[in-house]
């Protein structure tokens, strides 16, 4: 390279970072002013998504640029800046609303001290909120609903036994959010009082998906009588608190601990990766730049080929779906919501216009929230 071309392109790399510091200034102030309207939309109730104004916006500059052949590049350029500035409005609006500190939040967790659900909690949230223990599903968005818990953290679905269907129910009933997941690896224990052995059992208490974890051990021993019980930590307390010796209940090593019981048999699911995904709810759509998992639930026309038509279009905009499960719609034979996860944030450029096109052609629509997807570790 000559002397002369390495000056020519040296004075060019010069002159774009001179823009680019220029950009970036020009950038601060724009997303000063973003976090301004977000304040605005929060006030006022108004969605961050503003499809129409975008729009709007996009078109406008598009219309200004002199080099109509940087028309395309001007109209991608400023469909990202949409999307960031998106994401920093939400990013703005969680990280101000939600408690300043930790030890003001109250979280309530299914069943009672010990249950799987606590060890979710504990997990998710650290050991610094409140926590409350509750025994009916439906109990956890009823306490949700009079402000007397901040968020809720309720198991949905198991690797062995599938979904729980009441929780989904539930999720739809109420008007919720997901804010975020947590997957445990789940080992189920027989445990009796201190001094009891299998000989002595007749009767074994647990959760119904306790005993259907555990359904091949259980089988061993059909003279057993298998009790649903209201959750597997509760079964343990009973247990504890009868003191008999005919007594059993499957549950976690921690219950074990907690209401001073003996473990009889370790391990007596039938998978030996049984796992458990708990879904933590709140009020409001936490959404930041962060969350990458979208759930919603949606029914159509009871007509062929409906359900296909609608996700026709996760396909044809190359969004990967994680899971589908249905639930028949009440008073209406035959016909079901479908609970739909898919990967995304609903703030992505690819994911606002599909979500606008499966609303359209759904008979029923719902988020039910944008989170951060839990990796799963089956080690």
């Amino acid at each position: 390279m000559s002397n002369l071309e390495k000056f020519d392109i040296e004075d060019l790399r010069n002159q774009i970072d001179k823009i680019d510091s220029s950009l970036v200034s020009l950038f601060e102030n724009r997303m000063e002013i973003v976090a301004k309207v977000a304040e605005y939309k929060k006030k006022n109730n108004v969605e961050i998504l503003n499809r129409e104004r975008e729009q709007a916006v996009i078109k406008k500059n598009v219309d200004i640029v002199k080099n109509k052949d940087l028309c395309l590049e001007v109209e991608e350029f400023f469909k990202s800046i949409m999307e960031i500035s998106r994401g920093f409005q939400n990013k703005s609006l969680n990280s101000k609303k939600v408690l300043t500190s930790s030890k003001n939040v109250t979280v309530g967790f299914y069943g009672v001290t010990g249950s799987f659900s606590e060890q979710a909690l504990n997990e998710y949230f650290g050991q610094g909120v409140n926590k409350k223990a509750i025994s009916e599903f439906e109990d956890i968005f009823l306490e949700l609903s009079y402000g007397k818990i901040n968020y809720g953290v309720i198991p949905i679905e198991n690797s062995s036994t599938g979904a729980i269907s009441e929780v989904y129910d539930l999720l739809n009933k109420y008007n919720f959010y997901i804010t975020g997941e947590k997957y445990l690896k789940i080992s189920q224990n027989l445990m009796g009082v201190r001094g009891s052995t299998l000989d002595d059992i007749k009767e074994v208490y647990s959760h119904s998906q306790g005993l259907k974890q555990s359904m091949e051990f259980l089988k061993g021993y059909k003279h057993w009588k298998l009790v649903p019980y209201q959750s597997t930590a509760k079964s343990a307390e009973l247990v504890r608190n009868k003191q008999d010796k005919t007594l059993a209940a499957i549950g976690s090593t921690k219950a074990a601990e907690i209401y001073d019981l003996e473990i009889l048999q370790k391990d007596v699911n039938s998978n030996t990766t049984n796992m458990t995904r708990f879904v933590i709810i709140g009020k409001e759509m936490e959404s930041t730049i962060e969350c990458n998992k979208t759930s919603l639930v949606l029914s159509t026309t009871h007509k062929a080929g409906s359900l296909c038509h609608v996700l026709k279009h996760f396909a044809d905009n190359n969004i990967n779906l994680l899971k589908i499960e249905s639930r028949p719609i009440k008073d209406k034979p035959w016909e079901y919501f479908f609970y739909i996860d898919f990967e995304g944030n609903i703030n992505e450029n690819k994911i606002i216009p599909t979500i606008e096109l499966i609303k359209k052609n759904s008979h029923y629509f719902k988020i039910l929230g944008n989170y951060r997807r839990d990796i799963v570790d089956i080690e």
